[in-house]
């Protein structure tokens, strides 16, 4: 049975009850360089993140190398590119040991068998599953049977497909998968975005939902988080005129520190759920609330008709409230009562 939290090694818990786990995804945005890979886990960690992700692919092993775009064969276009951009295996050490003295988690997304052997060999704190591998059978089985918490992106697929690769990995033998709600378009229009599936998901099966993100701006991420989301994707870049195919559609560092600030902010504002007036309130009770008072000079052992009151601020605590007008008619009083007094029930005559 999953459980309704992650747990992961570093002490940190995703799941409802707790702060929105905000992943910043380096994707390609590293262009190849490990310097700017740095630069950016650097930028991610200032702006808020709780982790960094990469991709660990290699190209070989993710694509062929010819396709069909109409109707005939030809070299895959995308080959040189993603080839230029693979992570190599000395840098997943290296930025892990980075991410380390810096205090933000370190995370990949493995497209192959060598790569999740890497990653488990750096004992990263969860496995991070991209939404085209939700339908990789004999992939999720290898990644349940090492008993990591794991990230599942959700995009382009129907329900009954995620409620099958979760039962993969449980069958495996993992009992801790978050679901994350993705449009696999770059960039997904707002219609597109359909941030209640996420709410679906969580109510389906019971497990950690978030959003994984590609639409413009900090509407998407900060409503998922309103809407119960545990873990925030986005895409961050320090140019987004860069070439390469990430930077477009990702925050840039500005942006993505907004989005964080915005989402504690949230996080603040959506309390507890139980409806009592805040602590600031309690003043503003006698304040903006009315209470009774006399709309002439009484006189003791008069009785009262409603037409004697009337009801204004301030709510003082001796004072009898609005809600008791009712109440006092035909009652006695026992001391006078100047106009414009308060009304007290110790006035009043048994």
């Amino acid at each position: 049975m999953m459980k309704p939290h992650l747990h992961l090694h570093t002490g940190r818990i995703i799941g409802p009850g707790q702060p929105a786990y905000i992943i910043a995804e380096i994707g390609s945005n590293h262009d190849g360089s490990l310097d700017r890979a740095k630069q950016l886990v650097e930028q991610a960690y200032s702006a808020g993140a709780d982790a960094v992700k990469l991709q660990s692919f290699r190209v070989n092993t993710l694509i062929n190398s010819f396709w069909k775009p109409d109707g005939h064969w030809e070299a895959h276009r995308a080959w040189d590119t993603l080839e230029k951009l693979t992570v190599p295996e000395a840098w997943h050490a290296t930025l892990q040991d980075f991410c380390q003295q810096l205090g933000i988690d370190f995370l990949s997304a493995p497209f192959d068998e060598d790569r999740l052997a890497l990653l488990e060999g750096l004992n990263v704190p969860l496995i991070k599953i991209a939404s085209g591998d939700l339908t990789y059978h004999h992939f999720l089985q290898q990644v349940g049977q090492l008993k990591r918490p794991v990230i599942l992106s959700t995009g382009l697929s129907y329900l009954g497909e995620v409620e099958k690769a979760l039962q993969i990995l449980e069958d495996a033998g993992c009992d801790q998968v978050a679901l994350l709600h993705c449009v696999s378009l770059y960039p997904p229009t707002f219609e597109d975005a359909n941030i209640r599936a996420m709410v679906t998901m969580h109510q389906a099966f019971k497990v950690p939902v978030g959003y994984s993100d590609h639409t413009p701006g900090t509407t998407v991420p900060v409503g998922a988080v309103a809407l119960g989301a545990s873990i925030i994707e986005k895409h961050i870049t320090d140019d987004k005129t860069r070439p390469g195919p990430d930077h477009p559609y990702a925050l840039d560092v500005p942006e993505f520190t907004q989005m964080v600030s915005q989402i504690r902010q949230l996080e603040l504002a959506l309390g507890d759920g139980i409806k009592r007036p805040a602590p600031g309130e309690i003043g503003e009770r006698v304040g903006a609330r009315r209470g009774l008072y006399a709309n002439q000079d009484l006189s003791q052992g008069q009785t009262l008709s409603l037409e004697m009151l009337k009801i204004v601020r301030h709510a003082y605590p001796e004072g009898i409230p609005a809600e008791n007008f009712a109440m006092v008619q035909g009652k006695k009083l026992k001391r006078d009562i100047k106009a414009h007094e308060i009304l007290t029930w110790e006035s009043l005559a048994p």
